[in-house]
């Protein structure tokens, strides 16, 4: 198994998208009969005799609305694996190894039955350490078939990290890969409530083995558990949300089946699925380079989960390098590519593609930020395919996945995109609280069913975030023209994206206000062309003291992960500026940064 230089390169998000569904889509006139007049629909979806009072600035999905199945993740899963039970699902891209959607589904069952037998029960959570890796679902989909909610976790975090959301998600049970073992048995002792660990590669002292789990005979596991789709959580990442430290985000069952369902309307994206088939191999079967971490909703959801719903063959990378990348593009010729900016960039930019691997290439999904003209059009340029659809995509770890997702046809490159199926949106005005119109800037509230049911032993944090009519306030300023595609202005979150990955502000004040020489601090996130933000500090000295800039970032450097490190820089300034009731005026030091 390689090393983890990993995932630490991969930008995972702002969120991204992707969707695949059924039988590759027209454009023209499907998609212009549903462009329906948005006053019509308003009035259409209102409950009878509740018209007078819709609000009129609500934009509502041009998507017919997909049908609401009460169903787990894991029965969805087997009820689409059962159609190609001899194509391949997953398709390790460094050593070959590959499991059918009918061996990935046989698996499944097996390890689900050796969590039953070693006694872990429906409602225990079940901690996921691990890079992309073939086995990924097997793991994932095991272990929330027996009701355990799976908390996934950064596999570049150091111990204290990581123990840190075990501890806050209470994990009984952990899996790691053989590298990882060292960290894992340090971040064991650190949380008591960790019964087992388990490895996967080569056998470890203290861990049991994933491959010898694989042999259990699969009868524990059942398919028929009781488990309540609307309710029972089927993941538990970790976010910090619009502010503060990281929270657990519970993901129900339905909530994952649904935006799911979202990605693959068949008026989404352009992307087929195989009919039911024995066969080892299909023409319309969907290709996939996954190079997005499955530990991130972006790649879990957007990529791997809606991959499995779609039949797709998926390659799977543990980490980003260069050439085994594009290697990986050669070799297996992808239909649809999940991208974020610096990897189309990076694409853009690379002399030795082979064009012709990209014959089947129709749809680049992209996230995490938006993509400007100019590295579009060289992008689309380089790849001498002017149909080629660029579709940019928006959402939270909140919200499952998406929210949004720019359209088949007239989408207009720097744009998220409009709503998914049985999405709604409205823009208030952050002073009034009132809804707005077109082209008027005020954050952004999103309502369906990806939203979260909450954050994990958070009441508070969940009522600062979802409102009592149930609108997630997304912390994001925004606006949108009179086709209903959104656009980005600003960010009323204090949080940091490091190449799509989170860095919240106050988990750095906490261990820089640990320095003894420090009196005061604030962190803010600066604008960097590679990494999107950096992280900056501004610190106020203790009077008398000698302090200097580098022993402040070798202070934070030497307890956090790479993308957490004070790479823009730490700044001394005499005050913090604060309102009266003391909170830090994070907009001030964004213009003192310009």
């Amino acid at each position: 198994m390689a090393k983890l230089g990993l995932l630490s390169r991969i930008y995972n998000f702002r969120i991204g998208v992707k969707a695949k569904q059924a039988f590759r889509v027209t454009t023209g006139p499907t998609v212009q009969r549903l462009g329906l007049n948005l006053q019509i629909r308003a009035m259409s979806d209102a409950p009878s005799g509740e018209a007078s009072s819709i609000d009129k600035h609500i934009v509502y999905s041009r998507h017919k609305d997909f049908d609401l199945r009460s169903q787990t993740v894991v029965q969805r899963f087997f009820e689409r694996a059962s159609m190609w039970p001899n194509l391949t699902a997953m398709e390790c891209g460094l050593t070959g190894r590959k499991y059918t959607y009918g061996k990935l589904r046989d698996l499944t069952r097996n390890f689900g039955s050796a969590l039953v037998r070693m006694g872990f029960k429906r409602g225990e959570v079940f901690g996921m350490v691990l890079p992309n890796l073939p086995e990924f679902p097997i793991i994932l989909l095991g272990a929330a078939g027996i009701g355990m909610p799976v908390t996934t976790v950064n596999p570049i975090y150091n111990v204290e990290e990581i123990a840190r959301q075990l501890q806050l998600s209470g994990a009984t049970v952990v899996v790691t890969i053989s590298e990882l073992a060292g960290t894992l048995r340090q971040v064991a002792q650190l949380c008591p409530e960790i019964r087992r660990l388990i490895v996967v590669g080569k056998p470890e002292e203290g861990f049991v083995s994933f491959g010898e789990m694989l042999q259990d005979p699969g009868n524990l596991f059942d398919e028929n558990i009781e488990i309540n789709p609307m309710e029972d959580v089927f993941a538990l990442p970790f976010s910090s949300g619009t502010t503060g430290l990281p929270k657990g985000v519970m993901l129900s069952n339905a909530n994952v089946t649904a935006n799911i369902q979202q990605l693959l309307h068949p008026t989404a994206m352009k992307l087929t699925t195989p009919p039911p088939t024995r066969h080892e191999t299909d023409v319309l079967q969907e290709v996939y380079v996954c190079i997005l971490p499955f530990f991130h909703m972006y790649g879990m959801v957007g990529v791997m989960l809606t991959g499995l719903d779609l039949g797709a063959k998926m390659v799977i990378l543990p980490r980003f390098e260069g050439d085994s990348y594009v290697n990986s593009l050669h070799q297996h010729h992808p239909s649809t590519l999940h991208l974020v900016p610096p990897l189309v960039l990076f694409l853009g930019h690379r002399p030795d593609l082979k064009l012709d691997a990209f014959r089947r290439l129709h749809t680049v999904a992209i996230g995490a930020a938006p993509l400007g003209l100019a590295v579009a059009t060289r992008f689309v340029e380089r790849f001498q395919k002017h149909d080629l659809l660029m579709q940019e995509g928006c959402g939270m770890t909140e919200t499952t996945s998406v929210t949004h997702l720019s359209p088949v046809i007239n989408n207009q490159i720097g744009s998220f995109g409009e709503p998914l199926s049985r999405t709604k949106v409205k823009v208030l005005d952050v002073d009034t609280g009132e809804s707005l119109g077109p082209g008027q800037h005020g954050e952004m509230c999103v309502s369906g069913p990806q939203v979260m049911k909450g954050y994990y032993k958070n009441p508070k944090a969940t009522e600062e975030t979802i409102d009592s009519d149930g609108w997630l306030h997304t912390g994001d300023m925004v606006y949108y023209n009179e086709q209903n595609q959104f656009f980005i202005v600003d960010r009323l979150k204090e949080l940091i994206k490091v190449k799509g990955l989170q860095v919240s502000p106050s988990e750095l004040e906490d261990i820089l206000r640990r320095h003894p020489s420090v009196l005061d601090v604030a962190v803010i996130g600066v604008p960097d062309d590679a990494a999107g933000e950096l992280p900056r500090a501004y610190v106020v000295k203790k009077p008398g003291v000698a302090l200097s800039k580098e022993e402040i970032a070798e202070f934070v450097d030497a307890k956090v992960s790479h993308h957490k490190k004070l790479k823009g820089g730490v700044h001394f300034l005499d005050a913090i500026p604060k309102t009266n009731t003391g909170k830090i005026l994070r907009r001030e030091l964004k213009i003192m940064s310009q």
